[in-house]
């Protein structure tokens, strides 16, 4: 093979790779923002519903691991043992309504590896009592080379246990 040393042929190939790669990264952000966006949407419910499994369990890494930090410690659980306690607490308290949002978040990419700070806000409804909680999660997710991006890890911190969250965390 013979390389070039046209010098304007070979800026060409370097904005030419520049450019796809800055195409990929915006795919792949697009692609990440529709996964959480579903994600968000998957664990909320309203009027005595419940979370959509089927779709947690599409865009989950088969061995998805979901963490808690709080002022107790470090819990991690299997992303579905953490789903079942969830359904059997709501259950137990009956839980009528729980809506998740995502407030603002930062996304890095590289390769099949990729990190979401997500602040969220969340509402649960019980009876007459409602709760609001902010929070922050942690999301590692990896690019199947046939499912796409899926979430591989979750961890998240609130303000039931911590500070309000930093403003600088809220600003996009």
């Amino acid at each position: 093979m013979k390389i070039s040393k046209n010098p304007a042929c070979f800026l060409s190939c370097l904005l030419l790779s520049i450019n796809l790669f800055a195409q990929n990264q915006e795919q792949d952000r697009k692609a990440i923002d529709n996964l959480i966006d579903k994600m968000y949407k998957s664990i909320s419910f309203i009027d005595g519903g419940s979370v959509n499994d089927t779709v947690l369990d599409a865009i989950h890494y088969s061995d998805a691991i979901i963490g808690i930090v709080d002022k107790r410690g470090i819990q991690m659980f299997n992303e579905k043992e953490f789903r079942a306690q969830n359904a059997e607490m709501f259950k137990k308290n009956k839980v009528t309504s729980f809506v998740e949002k995502e407030l603002s978040s930062t996304t890095n990419v590289y390769g099949g590896i990729a990190n979401r700070f997500s602040t969220y806000e969340f509402v649960i409804k019980a009876g007459e009592k409602e709760l609001k909680i902010r929070g922050i999660n942690s999301i590692q997710l990896v690019k199947d080379p046939e499912k796409g991006w899926l979430i591989h890890t979750t961890i998240f911190s609130d303000n039931g246990s911590f500070s309000e969250i930093p403003q600088i965390y809220l600003n996009n």
